[in-house]
């Protein structure tokens, strides 16, 4: 009886080089700030037990985009044109009441009242989605603060920004000889003349705090984020973009909505060539320091005073690392 592959010979194929995509901010910019960090939650995928952090910069991000589409029509085309409750901002005290209704019908089991805004029904929408995979609220009064600011920012910045807003969530990718790099720019916005070119855009990336609470590693890491956004517009567009800003979103936070912007809402980062060869240099370099901690599977916390204690104090791993407290690790909660 003959065998039905006998003489048959299948060469063995060459070692096919895998590329590995790396985001700007999800791996770059997070293994910057911490290896640690960034080896337990994005490479062994852990779960962190709370993420306050990124509870409040995606709710914001998340619901700006869409009142952009709001505007724009993309959401619905009979609100093209129209800024989400025509500008009009709820006090604090109607926002608490809402979510305490809303709260007190979940508990017994009636159906959630009707959101008293468009803001608002953008935010719950967004709130659920953040809900459903572990990333909450911790404090209720952090909730009030976002749905405020977000509706400071639409009054204030709505009439004259959304019109001039050619795209949001705008993906960027570029192929490099080891790795693929990709990032996501919050804006693009037109030139004021609104000339459809794309080297007169800029490009915008929201910010979740306050600009005077940075440190100057922060600093350096917004720049850089943004210096490697330009190359990727670069790559796509073939021009550099006109401008990158960014909005610092916190700057907003207060008692009444803000008459004029704050001085200290609006920073904007020189994208001059040689920085932009600087920091995509950087990047490179951590995405090889990235591949060998992948090889040793070794993620050294980050050296203490070059993270915030902010971030110390919300990470799962701080129990056993040296780098909280300047240095000194967790202090003991009992003696």
């Amino acid at each position: 009886m003959t065998k039905p592959f006998q003489g048959i010979s299948v060469p063995l194929s060459n070692n096919t080089l895998v590329k590995r995509r790396y985001s700007v901010t999800q791996d770059v910019v997070s293994y910057r700030r911490c290896a640690r960090q960034y080896g337990a939650f994005n490479v062994h995928k852990y779960a962190p037990a709370q993420q306050t952090q990124a509870y409040f910069g995606t709710v914001l991000h998340q619901v700006l985009d869409r009142c952009h589409g709001h505007f724009h029509g993309i959401i619905d085309p009979s609100t093209k044109g129209l800024l989400p409750d025509n500008g009009q901002i709820l006090s604090e005290e109607d926002i608490s009441d809402y979510f305490g209704e809303a709260k007190s019908a979940r508990q017994t089991g009636k159906t959630d009242p009707f959101p008293p805004s468009d803001i608002v029904r953008y935010f719950i929408q967004v709130e659920n989605g953040l809900n459903s995979k572990g990333i909450l609220a911790i404090r209720s009064e952090l909730r009030v603060q976002a749905v405020k600011i977000l509706q400071y920012f639409n009054a204030l910045e709505g009439p004259t920004l959304y019109p001039r807003v050619r795209d949001t969530e705008h993906r960027l990718q570029a192929d490099r000889t080891n790795h693929i790099l990709h990032g996501v720019v919050d804006l693009l916005v037109d030139a004021p003349n609104k000339v459809l070119d794309p080297a007169e855009c800029e490009m915008w990336d929201y910010k979740g705090s306050r600009r005077f609470d940075l440190n100057s590693t922060d600093w350096e890491t917004y720049e850089f984020q943004m210096r490697v956004y330009a190359y990727l517009y670069q790559h796509k567009h073939g021009v550099l973009p006109r401008k990158a800003v960014l909005y610092f979103l916190n700057e907003l936070d207060g008692p009444n909505c803000p008459s004029k912007r704050p001085v200290n809402a609006l920073k904007e980062v020189s994208i001059e060539p040689n920085e932009i060869q600087v920091a995509m240099d950087e990047f490179t370099k951590t995405v090889k320091q990235i591949e060998q901690s992948r090889l040793s599977d070794k993620w050294e916390a980050a050296a203490s005073g070059s993270i915030s204690e902010q971030d110390c104090k919300n990470c799962d791993l701080r129990w056993d690392c040296k780098t909280p407290n300047s240095g000194q690790g967790v202090k003991p909660i009992y003696p």
